[in-house]
C-alpha cells in the first residue's frame, strides 16, 4: 500500500452536507459566535419551575420569548457543546428573526465525528470527486479507450447511459465489482482543525438578473482562501494498492489500472475545464473590471517568470505540475453542480421540477455570500498540494 499524503486547503468556501441541521432551539448567539448548546444540560442544570418553563418554550418555538430565556439561564462553558464563527448576516439575520414570534432559523451544518464531535470531511467526498475526473479521463482523454467508450455508448438504450458510461470507461460491468479498480484506492476521512468553519448564507444567483434571488440559506461551511491569504489547512491521504496495482494476476484481473500522475492528471483537466465553463457563463470571464471570475483566478498561488514577471499558477500552465511540485484541483461538496458531478459530452441527468433531461449546466448558481468585498462566490473548489 502507498500512501499519498496532500496538504490541502478550500479556494471557496465548501459545504458537506451531513443531513443533519439545527434550528434555535439548539443555538443561540454568543459573543458574535453561535453556541451550539445541549438542552439536555441546560434542562438538568435547572430549578423544576424553570425546567418547566424550558421545555413549554422548547414545544413553542417562540423564539423571541425562548432566546430571552437563554440569555438569562444559559452557561456557555457547561451547557455548550461547541462555538462556530458566523457571518454578520447571519448574526443581523438572527437578531430580526428573534423579534417575529414562530419565526425558524435553521443551520445545515457539516458532518461531525461521532465521538470527538469534530468537523471532517468524508474521504467518500473526495474519493467521489477523483472517481468522476478518471472516467472522463477514459472516456474523453485517452486515447486507447475514448472510441471504445463513444461506441458502448451509441449503442445503449437511454435508460442505461450512465451504467453504460461507466462500466466501459472502467471496462467492467456493473456486478463485475471484482474488477473495479477503485476497490485498490481508498482516501482516508480528513479531520479539520479546530475554528476552520463558520456560517454563512448561501443565495442564488442569475447571470442576467441583478442580485440574488430565492429564500436564505443558512449553511456551515469551511473558512477558505477566497477570505484569508492563510485558510486553516488538512491533510489528505490518498491510498493506492501499488503492489497489487502491479501483481500480474491482479492487473489480469482489473477492468483499469490507475497511478498516482494518472489521477492527478485526471482531475487537473477535468475540474479546470469545469471551472472555465462555468465562469464562461456565470462569473464574468470575458467582462471587464472586477468580477466572480477576477476574484476566483486572484486566489490561485503565484509564481516568478524567467522575466522576473508574477503570475497566477494555474492547472492550464506547464509549471502546476513539476516534478518538484504537485498540485491537483478538485471539487467536492454540496453546490457544486451537476456538470461537476457528471462527464463531459455525456451528461444526463433529470431535472425534477421542470420535468426534462439535464446535459449541461443551468440557468443558475448557488453561491456562498462574502463580507470581504468579494461578489458571491461559488462552492466547492479545493487546491491540494503532494507532500510525499
Amino acid at each position: 500500500m502507498t500512501i499519498y499524503r496532500f496538504r490541502a486547503h478550500a479556494l471557496t468556501p465548501v459545504h458537506i452536507g451531513s443531513g443533519w441541521e439545527i434550528d434555535p432551539t439548539e443555538f443561540t448567539i454568543h459573543e458574535n459566535q453561535l453556541l451550539h448548546f445541549s438542552p439536555t444540560r441546560v434542562l438538568n442544570s435547572l430549578g423544576t419551575e424553570d425546567a418547566g418553563r424550558l421545555v413549554w418554550l422548547l414545544s413553542d418555538a417562540n423564539l423571541n420569548t425562548l432566546q430571552s430565556f437563554l440569555r438569562s439561564h444559559l452557561d456557555p462553558e457547561n451547557h455548550g457543546i461547541e462555538k462556530i464563527d458566523v457571518s454578520k448576516g447571519f448574526k443581523d439575520g438572527f437578531t430580526l428573526r428573534a423579534s417575529a414570534p414562530d419565526s425558524r432559523f435553521r443551520v445545515f451544518m457539516m458532518p461531525r465525528n461521532d465521538h470527538l464531535g469534530q468537523v471532517y470531511m468524508p474521504g467518500s467526498s473526495i474519493k467521489g470527486a477523483i472517481r468522476t475526473a478518471v472516467v472522463n479521463h477514459f472516456a474523453n482523454i485517452e486515447p486507447g479507450t475514448r472510441n471504445a467508450v463513444r461506441e458502448a455508448l451509441r449503442r445503449a438504450p437511454d435508460r442505461d447511459r450512465a451504467e453504460t458510461l461507466e462500466a466501459s470507461a472502467l471496462n467492467r460491468s456493473k456486478s463485475q465489482t471484482e474488477r473495479d479498480v477503485f476497490r485498490l484506492v481508498d482516501v482516508e476521512d480528513v479531520a479539520l482543525p479546530e475554528n476552520s468553519t463558520r456560517i454563512d448564507r448561501v443565495v442564488n444567483v442569475h447571470p442576467d438578473r441583478q442580485g440574488s434571488e430565492g429564500i436564505q440559506i443558512w449553511v456551515e461551511r469551511m473558512k477558505a482562501r477566497s477570505e484569508s491569504s492563510q485558510p486553516p489547512s488538512f491533510s489528505v491521504a490518498l491510498h493506492i494498492d501499488t503492489r497489487a496495482m502491479e501483481h500480474e494476476r491482479v492487473r489480469s484481473l482489473l477492468g483499469r489500472t490507475l497511478d498516482i500522475d494518472t489521477i492527478i492528471k485526471a482531475c487537473n483537466r477535468f475540474y479546470w475545464k469545469r471551472m472555465v465553463s462555468e465562469a464562461e457563463k456565470f462569473d464574468g470571464k470575458s467582462s471587464p473590471g472586477d468580477t466572480t471570475w477576477k476574484a476566483l483566478y486572484s486566489l490561485f498561488p503565484r509564481g516568478r517568470k524567467p522575466d522576473d514577471d508574477i503570475v497566477a499558477i494555474e492547472p492550464s500552465k506547464p509549471y502546476w505540475c513539476t516534478t518538484e511540485k504537485k498540485r491537483m484541483l478538485m471539487r467536492v461538496g454540496r453546490f457544486s453542480h451537476f456538470e461537476s458531478l457528471s462527464v463531459d459530452e455525456h451528461r444526463q441527468g433529470w431535472n425534477v421540477q421542470a420535468r426534462r433531461p439535464i446535459t449541461d449546466m443551468g440557468a443558475t448558481r448557488s453561491r456562498c455570500v462574502m463580507e470581504n468585498g468579494l461578489p458571491p462566490m461559488p462552492f466547492g473548489w479545493i487546491l491540494l498540494s503532494l507532500e510525499e
